[in-house]
């Protein structure tokens, strides 16, 4: 059920069409899972929350470091030292006290991914390296969840669109996993804050629009801050791809 004060809180909102009151009510009965609550998932739960997405459920596992503040916007200074997922949660009850917010201090992985997000509509990449995607990859495809990887290094970073049976999918993107250990990171290659939010705000568009009109995308975007230089591109699914191979 939509708060009674929905047409306060989401005016604006409400007010463009492809939503409307509509919209709203999906974004209100949605689940969605956050996986890494750091530079990406912060800004990803933060544009899902003042969205009106109705259940929320972030999962990270590390705790606030000073160096985190450079572009993680739901931490303050007072963060320092906290838990991220149970900050977080905190922050953004207060940011939007009418959705459910659980927070979930752990590592996700094979064996706790259902208890995790099994009951999630849709899950939203804000992890930092690509071991971890491939475990959220080959787990959502097998789950039948779709899922927005986002992922930022330097000044340019990446989304795309993941539907289990439909699209291609990460792995299909990236066959040969011995090439990540030349990926650049950023810690080695560091990273702005302008592209952290740009790709978030991509990911969460992609996100927001799937929730409300099923929309899929097949395009990988790709944009670079530094040199304002935009591209997309469709990615095709891999008939040798072992993960999607393994969806039952």
């Amino acid at each position: 059920m939509l708060a009674e004060n929905v047409f306060e809180r989401y005016e604006k909102q409400l007010l463009f069409k492809p939503i409307g009151l509509k919209g709203q009510h999906k974004l209100n009965k949605s689940r969605v899972g956050i996986l890494g609550i750091g530079a990406l998932g912060s800004n990803l739960a933060s544009i899902c929350a003042r969205s009106g997405v109705g259940e929320l459920v972030i999962v990270d596992s590390d705790r606030v470091e000073l160096s985190n503040l450079q572009r993680q916007m739901l931490f303050d200074e007072s963060s320092i030292g906290c838990y991220k997922s149970s900050c977080a949660a905190e922050k953004l009850s207060h940011i939007n006290s009418e959705i459910r917010i659980e927070a979930f201090t752990e590592r996700m992985d094979a064996r706790n991914f259902r208890d995790l997000f099994g009951s999630c509509n849709l899950l939203l990449d804000g992890t930092d390296n690509f071991a971890t995607r491939f475990i959220l990859n080959q787990q959502s495809l097998e789950h039948g969840i779709p899922w927005v990887h986002s992922a930022v290094t330097a000044s340019s970073g990446q989304s795309m669109f993941i539907m289990p049976r439909k699209t291609a999918c990460l792995r299909c993107l990236i066959p040969d996993t011995d090439m990540l250990a030349d990926f650049p990171t950023v810690h080695n290659s560091g990273i702005i804050t302008p592209i952290v939010t740009i790709i978030a705000s991509i990911s969460a568009a992609s996100a927001l629009r799937y929730i409300v009109e099923k929309h899929i995308d097949y395009d990988l975007k790709y944009y670079d801050a530094w040199e304002h230089r935009f591209s997309k591109f469709t990615v095709t699914r891999n008939d040798t791809c072992p993960h999607c191979r393994s969806i039952p």
